[in-house]
């Protein structure tokens, strides 16, 4: 055999080869595409099984279709209720209107001052600018706090809630207001939260420490009516700020100002 038939017999070895090659990787893609045809099909005829077999209906054992009523009519009782307002507060609402060191920006849930011109303004109002969103001059509502997945009435119905919190918290102060504070009263309410900031020596660059008479002279020549003011309402001061009621909406002004009239004494 010359040099020249065998680099033909090479050359058509080689072709060979790869048209094998070829074939093999074709028929590999069509056993793919029929195995996967196959098990769709296997699929689809096990959901018809299963559709055509199943029960018409199920066995209640006696007492157990009680409990499921009752559950079933606990779940329609908890979506017809105010719980859904609740609900959506508790999960986004109060991440803003449960917050006290934003009060300044953001009405809190409770202050019946922050809500009193809001609610005023009627629940069409509010509604309007809890869904659509609203920018005021002290601060901006997101329209449906940011989640554009709620629907109108779940908005509507947080609305309702943190409307109903005012109402509660008017109707608590004016139980509260009806019995004057005892003499230990601004002691108490000291020790549960003012001393919090009050009492701590490392904020006394920023905050008037208790007993401290060089801090809190400038303070009380302004009188005690600017001092509960500042107390009850909030204030933004040079170095520092002022939560409304320490940032806790459920105190009367009378044990915020019995707070205060405590600190005085501490200092005289």
């Amino acid at each position: 055999m010359s040099k020249e038939q065998d680099q033909i017999f090479f050359r058509n070895f080689s072709l060979a080869l790869g048209v094998i090659a070829v074939m093999m990787v074709v028929f590999f893609v069509v056993a793919q595409f029929a195995a996967s045809d196959d098990e769709a099909e296997a699929k689809m005829r096990s959901v018809k099984v299963a559709e055509v077999t199943k029960p018409v209906g199920q066995v209640t054992a006696v007492g157990e279709e009680v409990e499921v009523a009752e559950e079933e009519a606990a779940a329609v009782s908890e979506v017809a209720s105010g719980d859904v307002g609740k609900t959506i507060y508790d999960g986004l609402c109060v991440n803003c209107h449960g917050i006290p060191a934003m009060a300044a920006m953001i009405p809190q849930t409770g202050d019946a001052t922050a809500w009193s011109t809001r609610v005023e303004q009627g629940n069409e109002v509010l509604y309007d600018h809890a869904i659509n969103g609203f920018v005021g001059e002290m601060g901006m509502m997101p329209a449906r706090g940011s989640n554009p997945k709620l629907t109108d009435d779940e908005v509507k119905a947080a609305v309702d809630y943190m409307v109903g919190q005012v109402d509660a918290a008017s109707a608590g102060a004016s139980t509260e207001a009806a019995a004057a504070p005892t003499a230990d009263a601004g002691k108490t309410v000291y020790e549960g939260l003012c001393v919090n900031c009050h009492g701590v020596a490392a904020l006394a660059s920023m905050i008037p420490q208790t007993g401290d008479a060089t801090a809190w002279a400038a303070r009380i020549e302004k009188g005690n009516d600017t001092l509960y003011d500042h107390a009850i309402n909030g204030f933004v001061g040079d170095l520092g700020m002022m939560p409304g009621k320490g940032g806790n909406m459920k105190l009367s002004d009378d044990e915020v100002k019995a707070a205060v009239d405590y600190m005085v004494q501490q200092v005289k």
